[in-house]
């Protein structure tokens, strides 16, 4: 089971956020903030958050929980970074009557070289996980973050098993559009900061070639965790997003 949590229903349609890899829902606190006219779904996936105790699958097995088990029988505007943007991309393909629209930001959509350095990257990635300091680090100068929510970062980063990172990256490495996502219905936005890797850039231009009602979307001077290093600018982006829908 998913841990999960939403605000009050209104006459808005809900907004659905999904974090990336190492994080969970504490990451999208401004965001919260910035849509409190939406009703807000807020969820931990699986390996992740207090969400740890279920077991990554894979991207097919959590897209089916989230579909099941915290949309059931409603739909929402879902919002996804990094490996939440995949999860929300297949979300639209595979229960299209539960996604009204679909922001994803930082994914990619081919192949991806070198993945038989996957498991090098990994052991990296479990020494910073354990070094406190590196972690304070990361979150004063890349993420930006105020001191009340380092915490939050370094709490759920370090949940992050061996096992679920790599379990997780091998699918990601591998994953690449093909035809069968252009039956996707849902309006899409694909964005990404334009510091982001080669492969994430490509995937603004590529993604609305083959997804119809899809657009793309570079955001200036951003990296990959913008929405939480450049909220008010990710925030602008996905209201005008939202705006669409409401004649606004």
């Amino acid at each position: 089971m998913l841990n999960f949590s939403e605000t009050e229903a209104n006459e808005n349609e809900p907004i659905l956020f999904i974090h990336g890899i190492g994080a969970s829902r504490w990451m999208w606190w401004q965001q919260e903030k910035a849509f409190s006219d939406y009703p807000i779904i807020l969820v931990d996936l699986p390996g992740h958050g207090k969400s740890v105790s279920t077991p990554w699958i894979s991207l097919m097995g959590t897209t089916d929980l989230i579909a099941k088990d915290v949309l059931k029988n409603r739909a929402a505007h879902v919002v996804g970074i990094s490996l939440g943007g995949h999860i929300a991309l297949e979300l639209a393909k595979q229960y299209p009557e539960k996604v009204l629209s679909a922001f994803i930001s930082g994914i990619t959509v081919t192949l991806m070289h070198f993945q038989f350095f996957l498991k090098l990257q990994s052991r990296i990635v479990q020494r910073g996980i354990h070094n406190d300091r590196y972690l304070h680090k990361i979150a004063r100068e890349y993420y930006r973050l105020p001191a009340d929510k380092t915490a939050d970062f370094i709490t759920n980063y370090q949940l992050l098993t061996s096992e679920t990172y790599e379990t997780i990256w091998k699918e990601i490495m591998q994953f690449h559009l093909d035809q069968s996502y252009g039956k996707i219905a849902a309006p899409c936005m694909f964005a990404a900061g334009d510091q982001e890797s080669r492969g994430i850039l490509e995937a603004v231009d590529l993604a609305p070639k083959l997804i119809p009602n899809s657009v793309g979307r570079l955001v200036p001077g951003a990296q990959h965790a913008w929405p939480v290093q450049k909220a008010p600018e990710f925030n602008r982006l996905l209201r005008e997003w939202l705006d669409c829908f409401h004649g606004e």
